[in-house]
């Protein structure tokens, strides 16, 4: 039996398509075939698998419409400004463990590149602007990214950092900025206590770097980061050093060690603490309680449950996809975020998108579809004009995060927006001059 002729035309539009991917189309739909006739459902598959192959192609250089080049005024920031910090990750260098773990010189990079759209207008793979696959083993490339955060409003970037029982990983960006005084931007730690899983590259839920939860280990923490609560550029909140604890739920003892880490700091020279512990929606402890001084939300954690699951909306070309996809407009138009606005003790928190197929591929994964630089810019504002009134101190605002690309949540440039996220970071400052 001959091919029909409609289905040259799809295969020549699809050159790409192997000889047994095209026999399997054509068998696939031999049945319906009469007088080159083809179903309608047949028809729209087509149609999704010639936009999803364009959308491939065109990645590389496509700009939206949101697209925004840099700007040529930075931002001057002035006394009494909300603070937004920006999660930092420290993870785009070569280190002997993750050679040992995953191959020489592998890094998050490596997630970043791998990445396929699973559905058609699903954003991936993204690509890096100004900075490029930036090595952080580079100060220039240090400086640039807190040259760029100054110019947008950043104030300060909360770095995430791994330490186990005494070892410590991905270190070397942070050391060379702590010896690099001219560098003149705020930091802040944020302890990431937990285990380290091969889940990091969507592998296994196998333990390769664990966590020590006794409470000698973490009265060994606070000597460990001393030296950088030290350090003349650490954050302060009413004068006392400002640290976060990823997973404020696992420490051990709680009341009494983090009191421990209080008086070590008076005693040793650091001053006071202001303790922080990251909240989301599926914790019900009361960390205030347990001594901590205030929680944050962590996106989207803090939201994951609020709004509903769009996996039967969407065009999906994988069929193997057993991840999770969401409203990101849903978020923003309903403001589902403001269910924690009347929690006691609480920073809230934006992130500008997610998306963690990178890490993820097709298993497991989260993505919060549809983000745009004016809905996250909507977020951010209508959280600067809440905090402000409230009566938290120093008007603190978490955002995830700066660089974090295998989660698909960042503010550098990329090659479709450009600088647009950290401009609508800007513009929602500027919102409250």
């Amino acid at each position: 039996m001959p091919v029909p002729r409609i289905l040259k035309e799809v295969f020549w539009k699809f050159p790409l398509l192997s000889e047994q991917e095209k026999e399997k189309i054509y068998y696939s739909i031999k049945g319906v075939v009469r007088s080159e006739k083809v179903s309608v459902s047949q028809f729209e598959r087509f149609d999704v698998l010639e936009k999803y192959v364009q959308q491939i192609l065109n990645n590389p250089t496509f700009q939206d419409a949101y697209f925004k080049s840099i700007i040529s005024t930075p931002y001057k920031r002035q006394p009494g400004d909300p603070k937004i910090i920006a999660y930092y990750l420290s993870q785009m260098h070569p280190t002997p463990e993750n050679d040992a773990w995953w191959g020489k010189g592998v890094t998050e990079w490596n997630n970043v590149s791998r990445a396929v759209p699973q559905f058609v207008d699903h954003y991936q793979p993204r690509l890096p602007g100004e900075l490029g696959f930036y090595d952080l083993r580079l100060k220039e490339n240090l400086a640039r990214q807190m040259e760029l955060a100054k110019m947008y409003g950043i104030y300060a970037f909360n770095w995430y950092y791994y330490w186990f029982d005494g070892k410590r990983l991905l270190q070397r960006p942070l050391d060379m900025y702590l010896d690099s005084k001219d560098i003149d931007f705020p930091f802040c730690l944020c302890w990431a206590n937990e285990s380290w899983t091969k889940g990091f590259f969507g592998s296994s839920k196998e333990v390769i770097m664990k966590q020590s939860h006794t409470v000698e280990s973490y009265r060994q923490f606070i000597v460990d980061i001393a030296k950088y609560l030290k350090d003349s550029r650490y954050v302060e909140v009413n004068g006392k050093k400002l640290l976060t604890i990823y997973r404020p739920q696992d420490v051990p003892d709680c009341k009494n060690t983090l009191q421990y880490w209080r008086e070590y700091c008076e005693k040793n020279g650091v001053g006071e603490l202001y303790i922080v512990g990251c909240w989301t929606s599926d914790q019900s402890e009361n960390f205030i309680a347990k001594g901590f001084d205030a929680i944050s939300e962590f996106q989207p954690g803090a939201i994951l449950g609020y709004c509903d699951n769009i996996n039967k909306k969407l065009p999906f070309i994988n069929k193997e996809f057993a991840g999770a996809v969401y409203s990101y407009k849903e978020i923003v138009e309903n403001k589902v975020y403001r269910k924690n606005f009347s929690k006691e003790k609480m920073y809230h928190s934006v992130m500008p998108m997610w998306d963690n197929t990178p890490r993820r591929n097709n298993r497991g994964n989260l993505i919060y579809h549809g983000s745009t630089p004016a809905l996250y810019q909507q977020w951010l504002e209508d959280v600067i004009k809440f905090t402000k009134e409230s009566n938290l101190a120093d008007d603190l605002i978490f955002v995830n995060a700066w660089n974090e690309w295998g989660e698909g949540a960042y503010l550098e440039p990329d090659k479709r927006y450009g600088y647009a996220y950290l401009e609508a970071t800007l513009n929602a400052m500027n919102s409250f001059k």
